[in-house]
């Protein structure tokens, strides 16, 4: 086996190559662009090893919290990412140079917006002080090639085996004052960006019980972010001292449930998840949110049919904007001209909506309206440039329509997003010579060719 996809599968042992030359000793002083480079590298390697979750609306809410967070933080020389992996237990995990995975698990276990944004305030606070950085240097336990294996086994252990993914999750446990520090400046993060700093204690309170009652609650994440009473105290004290609480509590977040039924959908069986929100409905059948999330699950669970009734119940009891789902509900019940009809309304409701973009260009292909499905795949890669699906779609559309240099840019694309990157290299360099060599697109293929040759080596 050979290519990036062989090199993929090494672990531990990564070669850093042009990165930063010959492995380096962590006691010298780290760079940002170094800690930006070992993100970067790492980032590659999680792409076509690690299960990510690649559905758009999940990405995009992990996104949209941890980019309000990051933007409180000014102009910064690194560049933040969220990614979520389809993991059930409770972790989240931060890599120098901006990196930032949270499983699926972490989202199931949250509550609110608030308990969310104060992991990823906690993650951004790590990253922002350079705290593994500054750990490794002063203990000098890794070389850069150790800890980028390392990185990897921890935030997903199944890519190596456990007691080697539970030896690194204790060789890179944060040191306590790092822990207390990420606390105080996640908690002021989050709390200028807008959200309330007690969904970060909310959470960690919950997950110190879940220790308490049970010891596998104590893995993975507690394992790399110890948590102790003394620990907990400080940050309500923190709180209470600046008086960060809200005078009214927040009514519940409609698009973390959303969220929740489609990871639900991703690791339980679909006929529990159905049945799971079948009995909320019974237990309030009054309450269109409920029958509305009940048609979520029937979508996602192929069963569309039921899906569009769940969404009419939702409709009559006063829930607006469902006409995206039913759109999608019509298209997968194979009445394209329907969907359009929904769909079309959608967009008009909410121009923003990268998801109502995709569906209703699928369903213009449907009805034989290609050109008009391109746009509408344009419109969808452009609100979310990381939307694979769409991505995927755009390139391959475009190339049946006789447009070379944008189908093979965008399927090479896709290729990058879902971690094939041998293929991705393959279609980019059939791709550069269509593109001018001053071109945007042109460029960024040359810099992003150079960067996958480079694992080759």
């Amino acid at each position: 086996m050979s290519g990036v996809r062989a090199l993929s599968l090494v672990v531990v042992t990564v070669l850093v190559g042009p990165w930063l030359g010959a492995a380096r000793a962590w006691g010298s002083a780290w760079s940002t662009s170094e800690e930006i480079r070992l993100g970067r590298r790492f980032e590659l390697q999680a792409r076509a090893r690690l299960p990510l979750v690649s559905d758009v609306e999940v990405l995009e809410y992990v996104n949209r919290i941890g980019g309000r967070i990051v933007a409180v933080l000014g102009s910064q020389p690194i560049p933040y990412r969220f990614y979520v992996t389809r993991d059930g237990r409770v972790n989240a995990f931060a890599v120098p140079g901006g990196v930032i995975y949270v499983n699926a698990g972490l989202l199931l276990r949250a509550e609110s917006d608030d308990e969310v944004a104060g992991v990823l305030g906690h993650e951004i606070a790590h990253i922002h002080s350079h705290h593994l950085a500054r750990q490794q240097e002063a203990t000098q336990l890794l070389n850069y090639t150790s800890l980028l294996g390392m990185l990897l086994s921890t935030v997903q252990p199944a890519v190596g085996a456990g007691a080697v993914a539970l030896q690194a999750a204790k060789q890179l446990q944060y040191q306590r004052e790092f822990e207390q520090e990420a606390d105080y400046q996640g908690a002021r993060f989050m709390r200028e960006a807008g959200f309330d700093p007690r969904g970060m204690l909310q959470f960690f309170r919950k997950l110190a019980e879940d220790q308490r009652t049970s010891a596998a609650a104590a893995t993975p994440y507690l394992l790399s972010h110890p948590l102790t009473e003394v620990r907990l105290s400080n940050l309500e004290s923190l709180l209470r001292e600046h008086g960060w609480e809200r005078a009214q509590e927040r009514p519940p977040n409609l698009l973390l449930a959303r969220v929740q039924v489609r990871l639900r959908t991703l690791l339980e069986p679909a006929g529990d998840v159905v049945e799971w929100y079948r009995r909320r409905v019974h237990d309030q059948p009054t309450d269109p949110t409920r029958h509305y999330l009940l048609g979520l699950a029937l979508l996602f669970a192929g069963q569309p049919d039921l899906a569009t009734n769940a969404f009419e119940k939702a409709r009559e009891l006063g829930l607006g904007n469902v006409e995206r789902e039913m759109g999608r509900a019509w298209l997968a019940r194979r009445e394209p001209a329907k969907a359009v009809e929904w769909l079309r309304r959608a967009v008009q409701v909410d121009p923003q909506d990268a998801v109502a973009h995709y569906e209703l260009a699928q369903a213009l292909r449907g009805v034989g309206d290609e050109v008009a499905a391109e746009l509408a795949l344009d419109r969808a890669v452009a609100l979310v440039p990381n939307f694979e699906e769409a991505t995927q779609a755009l390139g391959t559309l475009a190339g049946r329509r006789g447009e070379e240099a944008k189908g093979l840019y965008y399927l090479g694309r896709a290729a990058y997003l879902r971690g094939d990157l041998e293929q991705a290299l393959r279609y980019w360099e059939r791709a550069l010579p269509l593109w001018p060599e001053d071109s945007e697109r042109g460029v960024e293929i040359r810099e992003v060719l150079v960067e996958l040759r480079s694992m080759r080596r």
